[in-house]
């Protein structure tokens, strides 16, 4: 008896709709988090909130991670929520280079989990704790690849405070050690709730396909509507 062993390009264009679904609906939900906190509570630069955020984005990649086992996972959510991010400037009417340092951290963000996550793939994948040590490390990289470039591109009042000598170090105690913690210890749910919603998923998508990719598109839709609807209030 012969087994098929390639897959038809049929199978890999679902798998591609699929993960960009996916990532769609992660992204979207994470955006509303960030706007939520940052421009609607004005929590921006305040204790915490910052690694806050990175843990809840840190989550949802996460579950994104346990759902596709693709390590590109992550910088594609990343982009998606920069998507969502960046809802704020036609809603309210602001200039982009106002959320250029968003834009830069959750895009060094998203590249240095697929990197690392990429690079230690036959570590973190065996088991779920196993991804707790890539995830702390890759915000690590991405905070400390921010720093420069967040001063340089998109100097605000807050980085300002980390501009003179030793800023770096200060800024590494006071944020990005923070980040990394956060994200280490939410990574783990994180990828368990996508690992046990796995099966589950792959069968509603396989038993009604058309309901399954107009709820992720549905959802993600309505997160971003609900983002901008909020920012009006």
């Amino acid at each position: 008896m012969k087994f098929q062993l390639h897959t038809t390009k049929d199978e890999e264009a679902g798998g591609v709709l699929d993960f960009l679904c996916i990532a769609l609906l992660l992204g979207s939900v994470w955006g509303f988090f960030e706007v939520f906190f940052k421009d609607v509570l004005n929590m921006g630069g305040k204790p915490f909130a910052s690694a806050t955020m990175t843990g809840i984005g840190m989550f949802l990649m996460a579950a994104g991670y346990g759902l596709s086992g693709k390590s590109r996972i992550f910088l594609a959510t990343a982009v998606f929520t920069i998507c969502a991010r960046m809802i704020i400037v036609p809603v309210l009417g602001c200039s982009p280079i106002c959320r250029a340092n968003a834009v830069i951290a959750l895009a060094l963000l998203g590249a240095s989990c697929s990197l690392v996550f990429s690079a230690s793939s036959g570590f973190a994948g065996r088991r779920a704790g196993a991804g707790v040590l890539p995830a702390g490390a890759s915000v690590f990289l991405s905070g400390l690849a921010f720093y420069p470039l967040g001063i340089t591109c998109a100097p605000c009042r807050y980085l300002g405070n980390f501009a003179a000598a030793g800023g770096l170090t200060a800024f590494l105690k006071s944020e990005v050690i923070f980040w990394s913690l956060f994200a280490a210890v939410l990574y783990y749910p994180g990828f368990i709730t996508g690992t046990l919603m796995k099966e589950w998923i792959a069968s509603i998508r396989y038993r009604k396909p058309l309901a399954y990719y107009a709820g992720l598109f549905a959802g993600s839709i309505a997160m971003m509507l609900a983002t901008g609807l909020m920012l009006l209030h």
